[in-house]
């Protein structure tokens, strides 16, 4: 006996399903806009505060070129004190050249421990409580002001005021990576859990 196929009812083989792959995606394309749009306000423009006088300048580290920015601010009268924060080389002096300068206003520098924003944050409030400190501007890179608003508003009961520091970053930097937009995204947002997942000053 002769068995005919009918075309028409054969069963055609199952289409693999593409569906869940495009989705998939989708979500992940939707996801990395939607960081990089975030990123804009919590890093690239970030909310900031214009300096006013306050007790202090202090200054979080590295001390770089921000070093130049608040020596402007205390030219010009907002504050009668300078705070840096720096590390210390292997003779034991910081390796900040203002550390060393003579200038017709306090400068103050300091070793963090940790040498991080929550170290610093522990030194603006110890320093506070020595000198009497009731007002700071504290001054930082664009990208780490608003992670830096937080930790110091744990540790910091005075009148806070975060000053922005504005860098000109590349998008990317083969020659160097850590100094680019995006290694600052990767990092800043790894920080962030961080400072969730510890709340303490």
């Amino acid at each position: 006996m002769t068995l005919i196929c009918d075309p028409e009812t054969e069963t055609a083989p199952p289409r693999r399903k593409k569906r869940p792959i495009v989705m998939a995606f989708a979500v992940i394309a939707a996801l990395a806009i939607a960081w990089g749009v975030a990123g804009i306000f919590l890093y690239v423009a970030p909310p900031s505060d214009e300096p006013e006088h306050a007790d202090v300048v202090f200054v979080l580290g590295p001390p770089d070129n921000r070093i130049s920015y608040a020596e402007q601010l205390m030219q010009q009268g907002y504050a009668p004190a300078l705070a840096v924060s720096s590390p210390v080389g292997k003779d034991g002096k910081f390796e900040a050249d203002i550390c060393a300068a003579h200038r017709s206003y306090r400068i103050i520098c300091f070793n963090p421990d940790p040498f991080t924003t929550q170290g610093e944050a522990r030194a603006l409030r110890d320093l506070s409580s020595q000198y009497g400190w009731k007002n700071a501007n504290v001054l930082t890179a664009q990208f780490h002001v608003t992670r830096a608003r937080v930790i110091m508003g744990r540790c910091y009961g005075g009148d806070l005021r975060m000053v922005a520091y504005r860098t000109g970053l590349p998008l990317l930097s083969l020659s160097n990576p850590k100094s680019s937009w995006a290694y600052e995204y990767v990092y800043q947002t790894a920080a962030f859990v961080k400072v969730a997942i510890h709340p303490d000053c």
